[in-house]
């Protein structure tokens, strides 16, 4: 693996980007994956001087997430689908800004109880990834689509599917393991499904039948099926531990110590 990172999800209401920086830095963490979420990075409000302190505590900016929360690409509502656009473009700004490589985007999202019966979402989430990667390319940033449990693409073959009917040239695919496996997908299949498109992995555990981002080792993830997994495919990228929880230096930190014992190596970016 060329790199370990570490995610910010979890520091997003005690603490903002920079000093989660600078405490990640502090713990041998300097690949960096950022939420845009206020207060932790809001992307309608941070300055360039804390831009530039950010910068310059991390080692790399991996990517800039939006909360799948916020938005929806692939509502009925055009006006919902401009707002979402709108609100992508500011992260694509803010992600130039910090010199990332990726913006990451869901999927849009469908509901669980009745969808459409057709394929209207899936035009609509089209039309508005368009967009996206028309204005990514310019910012020099390109875009990132993750599989997210509820989402239109959240199994690894939906997504194949509709990245080998398109060709926007600047999405590549993350993939989350533990996304993977709260849809009751085998992440070590989703890997090999989606193969040379994956160019960022998401680790984190949970137990079984349950969507969480626990540190590695405490739930019920096959990591040495996901290693094997990755080593098939010949993945040579990065790794980015996403633990959410109340401790999340001690737990990234322990995520690293586990993975090392499990045998996982990693280098520098």
């Amino acid at each position: 693996m060329q790199f370990l990172g570490a995610h910010t999800f979890g520091f997003i209401w005690d603490r903002d980007a920079l000093k989660a920086t600078e405490d990640l830095a502090a713990n041998g963490f300097r690949d960096i994956q950022f939420l845009a979420g206020s207060p932790h990075l809001d992307p309608w409000g941070e300055d360039r001087a804390i831009l530039a302190s950010i910068r310059q505590a991390a080692g790399s900016v991996v990517a800039v997430d939006l909360p799948s929360s916020e938005t929806n690409l692939a509502s009925v509502n055009q006006a919902v689908v401009d707002f979402s656009v709108s609100a992508y473009l500011k992260v694509l700004d803010l992600a130039s800004e910090l010199g990332a490589r990726w913006v990451t985007i869901n999927s849009g999202r469908k509901h669980g109880l009745l969808p459409p019966p057709d394929d209207r979402l899936l035009k609509i989430y089209r039309g508005a990834v368009e967009r996206l990667a028309k204005a990514a390319e310019p910012r020099g940033v390109r875009l990132l689509l993750e599989n997210i449990p509820g989402m239109l693409l959240a199994d690894a073959a939906s997504a194949k599917a509709f990245l080998d009917a398109e060709d926007y040239g600047v999405i590549d695919v993350l993939y989350d393991v533990t996304n993977a496996a709260a849809i009751g997908e085998s992440p070590a299949e989703g890997i090999r499904t989606l193969a040379e498109r994956i160019q960022l992995v998401h680790l984190s555990d949970a137990p079984a039948g349950q969507w969480r981002h626990d540190p590695i080792g405490s739930g019920d993830l096959d990591f040495a099926a996901i290693h094997t997994a990755l080593s098939y495919i010949g993945y040579d990228k990065g790794i980015v531990i996403e633990a959410i929880s109340q401790d999340t230096v001690s737990d990234l930190v322990a995520s690293r110590t586990r993975l090392h014992e499990m045998g996982w190596r990693f280098q520098q970016s």
